[in-house]
């Protein structure tokens, strides 16, 4: 009997246990409660009983389940969460009632009694007699019925606004304004507040009490006028802006699902060309080209990227740490960079800590990476067609049977006779899944705040053994030591690693992709005996199923401390000292493996080297802000210093024991080789810049930056780079303002400045002498050194001016915004290595000697607007360059450099095609070919355009 009871309960536990957690899928979206309870009833057999009044004041609900479903009792939190009803579950019924009225009376105590009752043997069970008429009079009679809100709601002129949100604070009930302006909203009772908000407006909060209308106005919102924007050595009012700077916030990134800082700004803004050349792990960064590409010289075109107020890489920094990037991209805004801000300047603020509690915030990220587009190889029949068919057409046997091509076709002898997909089989034996953690804390008192985030981040390829991984932490402090001084610390560091199998005679991935492109689908795969097929020196197969790799990796440390003095109200003073530290490792390991019965890769080797690389930054400013009635004025001054050194250690060995071992000192001497280098550089600076505003409707700045560069010989060591930019704020003319009225803000501005970059390497304008220049003496090889490269003693500044004319429009209380910009980028002495003959002995330096143009205009359009409680946004961004070389020392082209006089950088040069030969006729009827060889019935047929102006000579 107890053990007859004891099977009776656990039964009656997992039945029970079954019910509340079987599986229900709702899809609704903005759905009433009662056509959920419809769809549930209908998966789950269960009844609801409820008093159809109670639903009135509850809200449509938006609600999606995976597809394996959740259980009921988290269907139904989710379905009542925020809601002025909850539910209780009763045996096979849902009972619906207020949330802060129930007690369990005796009509729920009557259910739970019914419930209990035992069932005898054989007694058919049909669940619990209710006395549904006494349950919905407790529900109706619990608690005071709800109260009903209307009104109007207009502007400050008094139109109505329709659309506008109207919400119960601390809910997410409410409602929105009908096309007359019109709202109706059922409260819980008079201590109810309504919370009334519409985009581009300010939002207003009334307490309900016991009115039955509320009818308010709303003001327009300034804050997209009192956005501040970060720019060099501080903030500014946007729309006191007169430069040509773009910003995006956290809230904009944080949409993005991106891995790196670097992709984040693609789309974001016009002017800014953000380029992923490389989907591989590890080497997934983006370039990004501010307003064309300015110089063709090894001083390249990235720009310059600040952290913090310090030097330092967009991609050190983990996306989710970010809280708004500036990006200057005129001179008028980017001269206080002076001699690095020819490519424009990134600035990054990361995220700061709050006054409060601590705010924990957890962010995850799984994907997948697929191919967008694959090559289509070419069957292995159909390319021993082709074959047979190139081989007679020079005379020649085929070389293929038709026997033969059968059993590639019909695949009966798939090792001697295969049809094997390199590529296909390269590119399926990853999985390309990648997943991202981010972690972060912010809290803090009235005297320090901190933020505290770390960060891992795994990435696995579309090919085997290639993965990358990055861990990252950052800590950020502020505190306010005094009164008047404040004390702020950045800590952060990230250490990425990145792995990829290798070839044997070009290291890494490339040479595999290489080799599977070339060989054709006739070359089997891996073989049942164990060996690959070769095409001469590319085996991929047997390369990545090898213990070949490369391996890299990286630490990056990153230190910034400031201290802000106010002496004065209307003065402060700023010191401030930056450290980073980036080291870098390289390992590249040739394994021995066979890859065909007579042909193998027998000597191993590792080519390995280390590089680190420092930056110290020691600046100090003083601003004075002054109002003066109408008249604003602000002035910048401050001095800087940075000493940047590299130094790097590299080491070759091979023929070790092993494949398991490729530790550089466990391999051989004899051929063994070592390297290592240093290089130091420094930069000293002053800097300053004046902003006037008047009424903050006339605004003029001017910026001006002092760099000497110990890059350059003495009498060109120092240069000026000054800027001068001013707008009108024609919104703000009364005559403007009170006759467009629906225009929140229009402003023209214009600027001029002069950049520099002085990126061209270290001391070129010195004497080097090149060691391991060795030179037999009698019959012993001496080591010796000797001048390889002629110094240049007047090499100077590349030097970028800029003249730039902008309109910045906000139209219908900030709702829509436009932006448009036409500049003119002109880029001079632009270092270029000229031709010389080899009689000189010697390579010589590079001189300034080009010069490059860029024009263009940049658009940018964004609408923010709501339909009801959703809100919205919509923007484009538009950009028109134009690229072309002006001057080319003497010369107007160089090929081999792809530089042409007039033409862009990079423009292609070659012969124009015009289709193929028909006949032998078209051949001796059209213009000498330049190779006689294609000269052909099925050749290609060259365009003569040797002749003036491109016709036939």
């Amino acid at each position: 009997m107890k053990l007859t009871a004891l099977i009776i309960l656990v039964t009656m536990i997992q039945v029970n246990g079954a019910v509340y957690s079987q599986t229900v899928r709702i899809n609704v979206r903005n759905s009433g409660l009662e056509k959920i309870f419809i769809e549930i009833r209908s998966q789950t057999g269960y009844d609801f009983l409820y008093n159809s009044r109670l639903l009135k004041g509850t809200v449509p609900v938006t609600f999606s389940t995976s597809a394996a479903g959740a259980s009921l009792t988290e269907i139904l939190d989710e379905v009542f969460k925020n809601q002025p009803v909850t539910y209780s579950i009763i045996e096979k019924t849902i009972v619906i009632r207020k949330k802060s009225a129930w007690r369990r009376n005796s009509a729920e105590k009557e259910i739970m009694n019914e419930a209990r009752k035992p069932v005898l043997p054989g007694e058919a069970y049909s669940g619990p007699k209710i006395n549904t008429g006494q349950l919905l009079r407790q529900i109706e009679s619990a608690g005071p019925q709800l109260q009903t809100v209307r009104g109007k709601i207009t502007d400050e002129k008094g139109e109505l606004l329709p659309g506008v949100n109207v919400l119960i604070k601390g809910t997410q009930q409410g409602t929105s304004t009908d096309e007359s302006g019109s709202y109706s909203i059922n409260v819980p009772n008079g201590d109810a507040t309504l919370v009334f908000s519409f985009v581009g407006y300010r939002s207003r909060e009334v307490r309900v009490g016991n009115q039955t209308e509320i009818s308010i106005s709303l003001e327009i919102d300034e804050k997209g006028l009192e956005e501040v924007v970060v720019v060099g050595f501080g903030a500014q009012k946007k729309v006191n802006l007169t430069g040509a700077v773009a910003s995006v916030s956290s809230e904009d990134l944080e949409r993005r699902t991106v891995t790196k800082a670097s992709q984040a700004l693609q789309g974001q803004m016009s002017g800014i060309s953000v380029r992923q050349t490389s989907g591989n792990p590890g080497g997934n960064s983006a370039s990004v080209v501010i307003r064309g590409q300015g110089t063709f010289s090894a001083a390249g075109t990235n720009p310059l990227v600040l952290v913090d107020g310090i030097e330092s890489s967009m991609d050190a920094v983990d996306p989710a740490d970010i809280e708004s990037v500036s990006v200057l991209k005129d001179a008028a805004s980017a001269a206080i960079f002076g001699s690095k801000a020819a490519n424009g300047v990134i600035l990054i603020e990361t995220k700061k800590g709050v006054a409060g509690k601590p705010v924990f915030n957890y962010n995850m990220y799984v994907g997948r990476s697929r191919p967008t587009a694959m090559p289509e190889m070419v069957n292995s029949w159909e390319y021993a067609e082709m074959v047979n068919e190139a081989y007679q057409n020079t005379g020649q046997p085929a070389r293929y049977t038709e026997a033969d091509i059968q059993k590639f076709r019909d695949g009966s002898d798939p090792v001697n006779y295969p049809n094997f997909d390199h590529i296909d089989y390269l590119f399926g034996s990853g999985s390309g899944v990648e997943t991202k953690h981010d972690v972060s804390m912010r809290g803090g008192n009235d005297q320090t705040q901190y933020m505290f985030s770390t960060g891992y981040y795994r990435q696995n390829g579309l090919i085997m053994k290639n993965n990358a991984d990055r861990y990252n932490v950052r800590l950020n402090l502020d505190s306010k030591l005094h009164e008047k001084l404040k004390l702020s610390v950045r800590l952060a560091g990230i250490k990425t690693g990145s792995k990829e199998p290798s070839g044997a005679y070009a290291a890494g991935l490339g040479g595999i992709v290489a080799g599977a492109m070339r060989n054709a689908n006739i070359l089997p795969g891996p073989t049942p005996d164990g060996f690959y097929s070769r095409n001469e020196t590319m085996h991929p197969e047997a390369d990545l199923n090898s213990k070949s790799f490369v391996q890299n990796g990286a630490t990056n440390i990153y230190g910034n401390a400031s201290l802000i003095w106010n002496i004065l109200k209307d003065l402060k003073i700023t010191g401030q000292v930056g450290y980073t530290q980036a080291n870098s490792d390289y390992k590249g390991f040739i394994a021995t493996y066979p890859i065909t019965p007579s042909y193998a890769i027998t000597r191993n080797s590792l080519n390995t080297w280390w590089e680190q690389s420092t930056a110290l930054t020691l600046q100090s400013m003083a601003e004075y802000d002054k109002q003066f009635k109408d008249h604003h004025l602000t002035v910048l001054a401050g001095v800087l210093g940075q000493a940047y050194e590299t130094k790097r250690i590299g080491a070759y060995r091979d023929d070790f024991p092993n494949n398991s071992i490729y530790e550089i000192d466990a391999g051989a001497t004899v051929r063994g080789t070592q390297s290592g280098t240093a290089s130091r550089n420094t930069l000293a600076s002053y800097f300053g810049r004046v902003n006037y505003n008047f009424k903050e409707k006339y605004l003029l700045e001017a910026n001006f930056r002092y760099d000497g560069s110990s890059r350059f010989p003495a009498d060109n060591r120092w240069g000026l780079f000054p800027s001068f930019s001013a707008g009108w704020r024609i919104s703000q003319e009364s005559f403007f303002a009170d006759a467009v009225s629906w225009v929140s803000d229009l402003k023209l501005r214009a600027s001029w400045g002069k950049l520099g970059n002085q990126s061209i390497g270290n001391y070129p304008y010195q004497d080097l002498i090149a060691l391991g220049q060795n030179y037999p003496f009698g019959n012993t090889l001496q080591a010796g050194g000797a001048v390889t490269t002629i110094a240049n003693k007047a090499i100077t500044w590349e030097t970028t001016k800029v003249t730039d004319v902008g309109i910045d429009l906000a139209l219908f209380a900030n709702r829509l915004n436009f932006t448009a910009d036409y500049f003119i980028k002109e880029t001079s002495d632009i270092l270029y290595n000229v031709s010389v003959s080899n009689m000189l002995g010697a390579s010589p330096s590079a001189t300034n000697a080009g010069a490059v143009e860029n024009k263009g205009w940049d658009f940018n359009l964004k609408y923010r607007g709501n339909a009801g409680a959703f809100t919205y946004g919509v923007s484009g961004v538009f950009s028109i360059v134009h690229n072309k070389v002006t001057r080319l020392a003497n010369l107007e082209q160089d090929i081999n450099s792809r530089l042409f006089v007039g033409h862009p950088i990079g423009s292609a040069y070659g012969f124009v095609s015009d289709g193929l030969f028909a006949n032998q006729s078209e051949v001796d009827n059209y213009a000498s070919q330049p190779f006689t060889f294609l000269a052909s019935p099925g050749g290609i047929k060259f365009v003569d355009l040797s002749g003036p102006n491109g016709t036939p000579d």
